[in-house]
């Protein structure tokens, strides 16, 4: 498993105070969860990309979702499913079985009442393209570990002011919580 991930910053991000950086939204980008060469979600485009293109993920979500899914299957629940924001019916399901995890794309049009992340099944779904997708739990966990690192490592070296912005102190509460 591996993520991929292009931050694209707009000029302003740089120089922005930490009251804009809080109440100006999230960083965006692209991302891509790749479990094998034929099981991606998402996707990173070719580089260069033209400097009127930006990012149509919202990075500080996925990293948010996805770190604080990989603490709850360290530690308290063996499911988690992650509700992607940025598609009206695509979900990211992560099943533990010891020492695997199973990662499938599953699709439904049931968001009404539903939360970023579920601690349950779905009751109304249909696989995606890609489903049960094998994973070693410590190669899932220290890939997100590493991931968010560096995404938030890029934030810090963009505009210090990340550190302090709420959604990035959740995200490092996330990932130091994760036991492996």
């Amino acid at each position: 498993m591996k993520i991929n991930y292009l931050i694209t910053f707009d000029s302003e991000e740089s120089d922005a105070t930490l009251d804009e950086l809080e109440y100006g939204g999230s960083v965006s980008g692209y991302f891509e969860l790749v479990c094998n060469e034929e099981c991606s979600y998402g996707c990173i485009p070719y580089l260069p990309i033209p400097a009127d293109l930006q990012g149509l993920d919202l990075l500080s979500t996925w990293f948010e979702q996805i770190s604080e899914a990989a603490m709850i299957i360290s530690k308290t629940s063996d499911f988690v499913i992650i509700n992607d924001i940025d598609s009206f019916n695509s979900w990211i399901e992560i099943q533990k079985c010891g020492e695997q995890v199973f990662i499938s794309h599953i699709i439904s049009e049931k968001k009404a009442g539903q939360g970023a992340l579920l601690l349950k099944p779905l009751s109304d779904y249909i696989n995606g393209p890609w489903v049960k997708q094998p994973v070693e739990v410590k190669v899932f966990l220290n890939e997100i570990i590493g991931k968010t690192r560096a995404f938030m490592d890029e934030l810090l070296a963009h505009n210090k002011n990340f550190l302090n912005v709420s959604w990035v102190e959740k995200i490092m509460h996330n990932i130091n919580n994760i036991e492996i």
